[in-house]
């Protein structure tokens, strides 16, 4: 079971666990440097200082060794040499195998002195006597008793040396330890920078914009191959996409002329008054069955040129208020003839960029879907609102509702829900529709969405980025702006 913190470090962005990761490393180097740099350091001044208190030693017991049996000698040689090393602070101590002092410097402290002699067998031998360190020798002589020869010196300036060393060494670590983060912060963002670029076109990457290629800052890393691998895939799936489309948009143009020709021979037939009446409702059934096949060819290629980023679009200035209520205006007779409200709610201008036809035919499409699926007695509303960066449209109905299995599949070509929604109307859907509206919706920048629940309605919500109010409008005097309208529903 993973902790929280382990599984916050999991789901955080890579330049903070990169940053983490580089900190934390950094942070345990420093603590294992400075752990190894304090033992090290201890080891090396209390050897150079037992090296130096051995020649010492050695010395002064080479002199003892020298010397008569008499003491009065030996102690006047040790005040010389104790003279001679009272400025480095040493002490000197000499005393019988068992215990008993025979001469002890000025500076000889009591805890040295009070330490009974032990291992006196071993003719040389390093102690540590709380703050004190000494060497012992031990002078064996062929004439007089032998005696333990101790120089020693205080430890605590060794002590304070390395523990100066020590503070030193910890404020430089606490300052890298502060400084580290940062560091690596900015050493994360350089180095996930081309990941960055790369997300960011990968995000812009669409149906309509499969031209935009991973950028390659050609150092020849692994970003570089990475980029050069899904450049590749995209290269693949452009070529893909644009065969289908050119496959869609010849089969579209080719099918227009025998449907309308089809179309046309029906349409003369069924003028003739002589038919009888069976063949006179076949040929009703095939006329509509060739314009449900006329209008999906026509959807069909209006889709294949959206898709097209060679096609120009002509996006220009546009209030999404005027062209609502236009639609409104459009529909109103369906709507009242059908007993459905249609109304609309737009007070204020909601200028976009777009194309013009390509927004009415939005529009139419959403309003006319929603009339289509709102039975008598139902209403369906149209609001435009215009707020900071974005303007938006939504279309509400209070018809029968989607499916919550089906509404992630309801921008999906030639998609169609459950048949029931068309109550037995007759009207046939192309299944276009809403893919046309996404297409035109993602050719201007913008998004679509939608949300319904069975029996209470649909609300599909369309966002577009604003225009610039410094820009001109050559679409706003097209028409006047019509009064807010409502299709009242007919005598129910």
């Amino acid at each position: 079971m993973h902790s929280p913190l382990i599984e916050w470090i999991r789901v955080t962005s890579l330049r903070t666990r990169l940053t983490l990761w580089n900190t934390a490393v950094v942070i345990l180097l420093t603590t294992a440097t400075l752990l190894v740099v304090r033992f090290s350091a201890r080891s090396a001044l209390y050897t150079d200082c037992d090296a130096e208190l051995r020649a010492a030693s050695r010395e002064i017991a080479l002199a003892v060794h020298e010397l008569s049996g008499d003491a009065a000698p030996l102690v006047a040689e040790l005040r010389r040499k104790a003279a001679s090393h009272e400025e480095r602070g040493w002490f000197l101590h000499l005393l019988t195998p068992d215990g008993k002092t025979v001469w002890k410097s000025d500076h000889c402290p009591a805890d040295v002195v009070n330490y009974p002699p032990m291992d006196v067998e071993q003719v040389e031998v390093v102690r540590q006597v709380g703050h004190y360190r000494y060497v012992r020798n031990r002078v064996d002589r062929d004439s007089g008793p032998s005696y333990l020869v101790r120089v020693g010196t205080y430890t605590t300036g060794l002590d304070e040396s390395l523990a100066g060393l020590i503070r030193l060494l910890t404020a430089m670590g606490l300052g890298l330890s502060i400084i580290t983060p940062f560091a690596a912060y900015w050493l994360a963002g350089r180095a996930t920078k081309p990941m960055g670029a790369m997300l960011r076109t990968a995000e812009r990457l669409s149906p309509n914009r499969l031209g935009d290629r991973l950028p390659v800052r050609g150092i020849g890393d692994e970003l570089d191959l990475l980029a050069r691998t899904i450049n590749g895939l995209l290269d693949s799936v452009a070529q893909h996409v644009d065969k289908q489309e050119q496959f869609v948009a010849d089969a579209a143009h080719e099918l227009r002329g025998p449907i309308a020709a089809l179309q046309s021979s029906m349409e003369v037939a069924l003028a003739r008054d002589d038919l009888p009446l069976n063949q006179q409702e076949t040929l009703s059934d095939m006329l509509d069955a060739a314009r449900h096949l006329s209008k999906v060819a026509n959807d069909m290629l209006l889709l294949a040129e959206s898709g097209n980023p060679a096609e120009p679009h002509h996006h220009l200035v546009i209030d999404l208020t005027l062209v609502a209520r236009q639609a409104v205006a459009m529909f109103s007779g369906v709507a009242e003839e059908r007993g459905i409200a249609l109304t609309i709610y737009a007070d204020q201008p909601a200028e976009t960029y777009a194309n013009p036809v390509d927004l009415r035919r939005l529009l139419s499409n959403l309003l006319d879907n929603a009339i289509r699926f709102t039975p008598s007695g139902g209403a369906v509303d149209v609001r435009t609102v215009a707020g900071g960066e974005t303007v938006t449209l939504e279309v509400a109905d209070t018809g029968v509702g989607i499916a919550p299995r089906d509404l992630e599949h309801v921008f999906d070509r030639f998609f169609k829900a459950d048949p029931a929604r068309t109550h037995g109307s007759g009207i046939r859907s192309g299944g276009l529709g809403l893919s046309i509206c996404r297409s035109i919706a993602d050719s201007c920048g913008g998004t679509i969405g939608i949300a319904s629940r069975v029996g209470e309605g649909t609300t599909v919500t369309v966002r577009f980025p604003a225009a610039s109010p410094s820009v001109l409008r050559p679409f706003q005097n097209e028409r006047p702006a019509l009064a807010s309208q409502t299709a009242q529903p007919a005598a129910r």
